[in-house]
């Protein structure tokens, strides 16, 4: 899942930063390039920066997080999710961190891939060491912990629930509960990043079909954008007769008349049920 989302209004904005910190390999993502962009344009003085993202880039997160922290609006950050690795760190960045009850919160220490000779390998290292000297900064200014007690944690690849990480002092407030499925979509990201100790929860959690993968299944169904957007937007609303879908046909051929062909409910029951559950609430 990959969503990454600016809405500003007069006197406030929000952030939905839902997905991995850098571009991945089929280019979702979001880069601290575009993200500064859209963060520098905003002139309200209120922020809420809403997280769920398993980290990712290092460098992106780094510079993301400086971002958030030069901005002069006030910055609220809600863990809706999950915040690990760099997206954590990112977290901390608002002036106050509110986490969902049922929210997750880990750090580690960065890791990368280098490729070359041995003096590459070394480079490589001090560069990651350096990072990690920033990160600890990060976490030990929001706690208040030294520097041996958050190179312990990072060293132990540490995965704390909402009630943990506000003992912690990595978080100021233990909001309601969200709803964790999209959690369990970062989970195959996680273990290529070489995350030890996902919580079984996690691992666990029956994974929902995203709005765009919602809305692919609709127009493989034959219906056209407009309508998919249309029936992802509106959901399912209880009993399903023909007449409620009566302006969202869908326009593919008829199937061979010796197949019984599904009545329109039949057709769009299931993906409906999907999309009420997946329709935004923003």
């Amino acid at each position: 899942m990959s969503w990454f989302e600016i809405k500003a209004k007069s006197d406030s904005a929000e952030i939905w930063l839902y997905g991995e910190i850098g571009k991945d390999f089929f280019g979702d993502g979001v880069t601290a390039k575009e993200f500064m962009v859209e963060l520098n344009a905003i002139k309200a003085p209120k922020i809420d920066l809403h997280i769920n993202s398993p980290g990712g880039a290092v460098f992106e997160g780094a510079a993301i997080y400086n971002a958030v922290k030069r901005h002069p609006a006030k910055v609220t950050t809600y863990i809706d999710g999950i915040a690990a690795s760099i997206a954590s760190v990112i977290a901390l960045a608002g002036d106050r961190v509110i986490a969902a009850a049922n929210s997750m919160f880990m750090l580690h220490n960065p890791s990368g891939v280098c490729m070359g000779r041995s003096e590459d390998m070394r480079k490589t290292a001090d560069i990651l060491d350096k990072v990690c000297g920033t990160m600890i900064g990060a976490y030990s200014e929001k706690s208040g912990k030294g520097e041996a007690e958050i190179r312990a944690l990072l060293d132990a690849e540490t995965w704390m629930d909402a009630g943990e990480a506000l003992a912690a002092g990595f978080v100021d407030e233990v909001g309601g509960e969200m709803d964790m499925a999209a959690c369990a979509r970062f989970v195959p990201a996680m273990e290529k990043m070489g995350f030890r100790n996902i919580p079984q929860a996690i691992k666990t959690e029956k994974i929902l079909p995203t709005a765009r993968e919602v809305e692919r299944l609709l127009r493989g169904a034959g219906f056209n954008s407009k309508q998919a957007k249309t029936l992802l937007a509106k959901g399912y609303s209880g009993e399903l007769r023909d007449g409620e879908v009566a302006e969202v046909v869908p326009t593919a051929p008829a199937p061979p008349r010796e197949v019984e062909p599904p009545t329109r409910a039949e057709r769009v029951m299931e993906m409906l049920l999907q999309a009420e559950r997946l329709a935004p609430s923003h």
